[in-house]
């Protein structure tokens, strides 16, 4: 500002009657409310939340959440459509509102992304899973059940459980089902483990994609 504004500023008064305005604090401006809203998106995304997923809102989804917090996990299982996935994504937006560190990924992307790190993909992925707040794992048992699959797979689970970590599974198969499609030993040591971490909820109604 010029010395010859300033002084003439400095004269200045607000005519009779005229009260000068008071600042608007930043956190009432649009310019903060569009920072904000961008800030929640990019969070949103990073917890894999897109579309629908990311505005999410669902009794089931609250309820998982709320067992969450009491560090227990949730196993949401029926067939297509049920709304699985969407409770999950409910659940999560829940918790990336509330400062956790938390995620949705389908099973199938979490062992790709690890496969990915063989050829010079991103690392830590299965590091980075075991320590998410919250961590739910869509679609399992659409996996092909290799014996890798398997072990990384029940690795991840074991470590969350034994750090008292909670997780949302959404399956296609009830962990009857899911212990006999992995079979053996495998498939029984994994259906105990979510048995035990999660409380089992069936998804019934109609299928909402056709309804």
């Amino acid at each position: 500002m010029s010395t010859r504004l300033s002084e003439a500023l400095k004269g200045f008064k607000a005519p009779e009657g005229v009260a000068p305005a008071k600042p608007v604090p930043f956190e009432e401006t649009d310019e903060y409310r569009e920072m904000r809203r961008q800030i929640i998106e990019s969070r949103l995304r990073k917890a894999g939340l897109r579309g629908t997923y990311a505005e999410a809102a669902c009794s089931v989804g609250e309820e998982a959440y709320r067992r969450a917090m009491d560090g227990r996990g949730t196993y949401l299982w029926g067939l297509p459509g049920r709304g699985k996935t969407y409770a999950a994504a409910a659940a999560v937006r829940m918790a990336v509102m509330a400062g956790w560190g938390a995620r949705l990924v389908t099973a199938k992307a979490l062992l790709d992304a690890v496969k990915a790190e063989w050829d010079g993909g991103e690392k830590g992925t299965i590091h980075r899973a075991k320590r998410y707040r919250l961590l739910a794992l869509d679609d399992l048992g659409v996996e092909r059940p290799t014996e890798w699959a398997m072990e990384t797979i029940t690795g991840l689970i074991d470590a969350r459980v034994a750090s008292g970590l909670p997780t949302i599974v959404t399956s296609n198969f009830s962990l009857g089902e899911l212990r006999d499609r992995w079979g053996g030993m495998p498939g029984m040591r994994i259906a105990s483990r979510l048995g035990g971490a999660c409380e089992r909820i069936q998804m019934g109604g109609v299928d909402r994609r056709l309804s």
